[in-house]
């Protein structure tokens, strides 16, 4: 296992376009967010009385963490088409063939992706506090960075099972890269990354919620900006800050139960162990075929 699990990570790194393409999503997001969308969104903060230094931090931080949380899908989604070309490739038929089994097989691509993702998501992080830094923000304080890296690798996880999955039940290179357009066209909007949770109507609002790895943008949402928002809001009424945080998804409510950090972790796990356990079956069942 470990040894087909080495062999999908140089693949991946070998092909650059794939690599590329794996985090297209994520740079178009950046983009359209340095270019068009920071200001806009910082002066919906302004208007409450916040400076537009404090506004642009807040915003920052909000942004990166939606970023961090976006990667893990599309880094994972990536990586798992190898599996796809070792169908187009008739290459899969060599290893039926031979004294591995198909348990090692399964384990080694979706070890990959999980380690790749994670390694990407942490990268993407640090960027991102470079990011923040440079553009005039503080960088996260440290005690808070075992909690930070223990939501990416939540995050991955949730992530890497719920693709392993979908990619287990395609048969084509032609319908993945398909599948691949749609994630990354609307990841952005499935999180609440490209417009803020309360700019949707509210069926969306709830699609949105209901899309468990948006529940790790929140968390990365809720530890980047903690403190920040804390020195920011302290002289505004709670009820105001509470808006402002369930407006731009900081926290998420069903009604009017609020969504815990608790509930969010238990979601992400839920969903990591659901999917991943229907992706084996599934990649084992179309090995035996």
């Amino acid at each position: 296992m470990r040894a087909f699990a080495i062999r999908n990570l140089k693949l991946y790194f070998r092909d650059k376009g794939a690599v590329f393409f794996s985090i297209f999503a994520v740079l178009i997001t950046f983009g359209l967010y340095v270019l068009f969308l920071g200001n806009v969104y910082a002066e919906n903060i302004v208007e409450n009385g916040i400076a537009v230094k404090s506004a642009n931090e807040i915003m920052d931080n909000w942004v990166m963490a939606g970023i961090v949380a976006e990667v893990s899908v599309t880094v994972s989604h990536g990586v798992l088409g190898i599996i796809i070309e070792d169908k187009a490739r008739r290459i899969i038929k060599d290893f039926y063939v031979s004294p591995v089994k198909n348990s090692a097989l399964t384990g080694g691509y979706i070890i990959s992706a999980f380690a790749v993702s994670v390694f990407m998501s942490a990268v993407t992080f640090v960027l991102a506090q470079g990011y923040i830094l440079l553009n005039g923000g503080a960088v996260i304080a440290a005690v808070k960075l075992p909690k930070i890296f223990g939501v990416i690798f939540l995050v991955n996880f949730a992530s890497t099972s719920m693709m392993s999955f979908l990619v287990s039940i395609f048969k084509s290179q032609q319908a993945y890269s398909s599948a691949s357009s749609i994630i990354g066209t609307l990841l952005g909007f499935a999180m609440g990354i490209y417009l803020p949770i309360g700019m949707y109507p509210p069926i969306v609002q709830w699609i949105i919620k209901c899309f468990p790895i948006s529940h790790g943008a929140v968390l990365l949402r809720q530890l980047m900006m903690e403190t920040l928002m804390e020195d920011v809001f302290s002289e505004m009424p709670g009820q105001v800050v509470e808006g402002i945080c369930e407006f731009f998804g900081v926290t998420y409510y069903f009604g009017d139960v609020k969504v815990t950090p608790l509930i969010s972790v238990c979601i992400l796990l839920v969903t990591g162990v659901v999917f991943m356990g229907l992706a084996c079956m599934n990649l084992g069942k179309k090995q035996k075929e």
